[in-house]
């Protein structure tokens, strides 16, 4: 079973949602946008539309369009946009809308970086988090398969049928000129091909965020090695952003360096870590780089992760 819904902003402008509502199963709102050095603004019919869906029953998922282009600005970004719903009742996932063409050149390592970076802080809050992209960001511009595993999915795709995309991504915007009774103009039409509005709640009643998990686990209460991760994502979480954290108290993080260094070699230095080929090797495998050779798509990923204090030690 799938199910309509639709995705929103002030350029709608004002919507008769108990119009609307007789064909719609849900919407996406958007929250705002986010950008560099604390650029972040909310969306200025937001607190209308939230009020008003709420007011009538329509189940809501949020998207926050992204500008940012450092991890450091998307965890800014996503902190505010938590304190901006703080007392909300969301019921579909967060998604971070990666789609600028200001950002594109900042390349797959860092821009799937910057997607895991808001969402992390999104689900260490309770929430539920996704990515919204084109055909193109998924193909070409984001580390796909590493976003499939740990987030839900929002595809853009115009043009296609329906059920194009049915068992790859959780939801497709299909149309951005669809007409409904109650809108002035075109909207935006999505499909959704999971019951993500069922399964946020089922998954949002009693649930724990990332911090407590961390703590459970350091206690011992969730076991250790493939115990812990499959009795985790039993559970519906996210098992590396649980273990991310966990490593994170437990001080297995180098401290992050300034966000100013360009070389991975200058960025261990300024921390008093050895920077030789043979220590580089070592923190490599550590992070999930097991073939590491000091290419320059190597480096970057391990500089990304030094620079947001993700770089786990050797």
């Amino acid at each position: 079973m799938s199910y309509k819904g639709i995705d929103v902003s002030h350029y709608q402008g004002n919507i008769y949602w108990s119009k609307v509502k007789e064909n719609i199963d849900f919407a996406i709102l958007r929250l705002g946008w986010i950008g560099n050095n604390n650029n972040h603004t909310l969306d200025t019919m937001f607190e209308e539309y939230y009020n008003s869906c709420k007011s009538i029953g329509i189940p809501i998922g949020i998207y926050v369009y992204n500008y940012c282009n450092s991890e450091e600005a998307a965890k800014s970004g996503a902190e505010w946009a938590v304190e901006q719903l703080k007392d909300k009742n969301i019921d579909l996932p967060i998604y971070i809308d990666m789609e600028d063409s200001s950002i594109e050149s900042l390349g797959k390592v860092k821009l799937t970086n910057i997607c895991i970076t808001f969402n992390t802080v999104i689900e260490n809050t309770g929430y539920s988090a996704g990515v919204y992209a084109n055909l193109d960001w998924y193909t070409n511009l984001l580390n796909k398969n590493t976003i499939k595993e740990r987030y839900t999915t929002w595809i853009a795709h115009y043009g296609v049928p329906e059920d194009e995309y049915e068992g790859q991504y959780d939801m497709l915007q299909y149309s951005s000129t669809g007409v409904l009774s109650g809108i002035s103009g075109h909207v935006d039409m999505n499909i959704m091909y999971r019951d993500l509005i069922n399964e946020n709640k089922d998954q949002n009643t009693g649930r724990k965020t990332i911090e407590e998990l961390a703590k459970e686990v350091i206690d011992g209460q969730w076991g250790n090695g493939e115990e812990r991760k499959t009795r985790l994502t039993k559970a519906g979480y996210d098992y590396r952003a649980v273990q991310e954290k966990v490593n994170e108290i437990l001080g297995n993080y180098y401290p992050a360096c300034s966000s100013s260094y360009n070389s991975i070699v200058e960025a261990l230095k300024s921390i008093g870590v050895d920077s030789s080929f043979n220590n580089r090797k070592k923190i490599a495998v550590k992070n999930g780089i097991s073939d590491y050779s000091g290419t320059a798509t190597q480096n970057i990923e391990l500089l990304n992760k030094l620079k947001s204090g993700r770089l786990i030690k050797a």
